[in-house]
């Protein structure tokens, strides 16, 4: 059985890969898609993959990204301790790769009761919140490829 499905993907101009490899875990995949779309405006290229499982990881994925992107996202609809993206992270770990991770979702700690779009809005399970927080990561990796011309 298939555990991964690359929803959107473009090379890097060098042909080394994908600059940014995002991770949409379950209901986070329209906002990893919303992103990727942001991401590819400031000039870099993305993937996009619907991981469909938490658990078990797919290691072959994660190594996969891991060696041909420059950053990798993680976006998911769950406390972030303990969650997918902390898995992507051991994985990462595990197979001894130098890429950064940023993982967004849920804090933990108690969340008030609300319409679900409000609370994400709060709590930052947005594209433009995942964007915000990637930036300092994009901002290197524009200007390491603007260097390299």
């Amino acid at each position: 059985m298939e555990t991964k499905e690359v929803i959107q993907t473009s090379e890097a101009q060098d042909g080394s890969g994908h600059d940014v490899a995002i991770f949409g875990l379950g209901a986070m995949l329209p906002e990893a898609v919303r992103l990727a779309a942001m991401i590819e405006r400031e000039g870099l290229s993305v993937a996009v993959i619907n991981p469909r499982f938490a658990k078990p990881i797919d290691r072959a994925c994660v190594d996969q990204f891991g060696r041909r992107a420059g950053l990798l996202i993680t976006l998911e609809d769950h406390v972030l301790a303990g969650g997918f993206g902390s898995a992507v992270l051991e994985t990462v770990h595990d197979l001894e790769l130098s890429v950064p991770v940023v993982r967004i979702g849920w804090p933990d700690e108690f969340i008030e009761h609300g319409k679900v779009e409000q609370l994400r809005e709060k709590y930052g399970l947005t594209a433009e919140a995942a964007f915000a927080k990637a930036k300092p990561y994009l901002t290197r990796m524009t200007e390491q490829m603007l260097a390299k011309r």
